[in-house]
């Protein structure tokens, strides 16, 4: 049973060959997204289904995307910035500025959750999108009234495929919360996975 995540990460794509065929994406440093709340899948699959002699013959049912909804305390400025394609202004002035012509990156996101498993273990496991796509929410802000209302921080991603055809990677078991840090950020690097090392099809050994 999960009981916890934290340490969600974001990197944008590499500005050269980002996408290879294969093999997961290549990314820029990571940043951090804030002090993890809540994250919420909502994946989306195309789907067939054929008939013949009054039976169902064929089914199809593919991967399309995935909606992925973050949540945090807070935002960092720098990484809300990186992540929408929002400019902050590096004059006197410290706006932030979202307009029309905004083009949020691709990138690669991942955290880790915390776990107890059936035979009372506590153990952790990472969780990576190798490929994401920022789509802002409307805000929502509320006056100090009767009660006080706390609000996180939000984000929307939308998860596809990458050129290895992974939309998500889960970890092996960690005993360690250090352990699944580094896995997330070996994923960033490509230096903890075998996506894009299998030997080819066909070939010798």
């Amino acid at each position: 049973m999960e009981y916890g995540a934290k340490y969600i990460r974001w990197a944008p794509f590499a500005k050269e060959n980002p996408e290879a065929a294969g093999k997961l994406p290549s990314y820029e440093a990571a940043v951090s997204l804030g002090a993890l709340n809540k994250v919420t899948e909502s994946p989306s699959f195309n789907e067939a289904k054929g008939y013949g002699d009054n039976a169902m013959k064929v089914y199809i049912n593919k991967f399309r995307e995935s909606a992925i909804g973050v949540e945090v305390t807070e935002i960092p400025r720098e990484s809300m910035s990186a992540v929408s394609g929002a400019e902050i202004e590096r004059g006197d002035y410290k706006n932030m500025r979202f307009r029309a012509n905004d083009r949020p990156p691709y990138g690669g996101m991942g955290f880790y959750v915390n776990l107890i498993l059936d035979d009372a273990r506590e153990v952790c496991m990472g969780v990576f999108y190798p490929k994401v796509k920022a789509m802002l929410r409307g805000g929502e802000y509320s006056t100090n009234g009767e009660s006080i209302a706390l609000s996180t921080g939000k984000l929307r991603f939308t998860a596809s495929a990458c050129g290895s055809g992974d939309w998500r990677v889960y970890s092996e078991y960690f005993n360690t919360e250090e352990e699944a840090k580094a896995w997330v950020d070996g994923m960033f690097t490509g230096t903890i996975t075998e996506i894009g090392k299998e030997p080819a099809a066909g070939g010798e050994g």
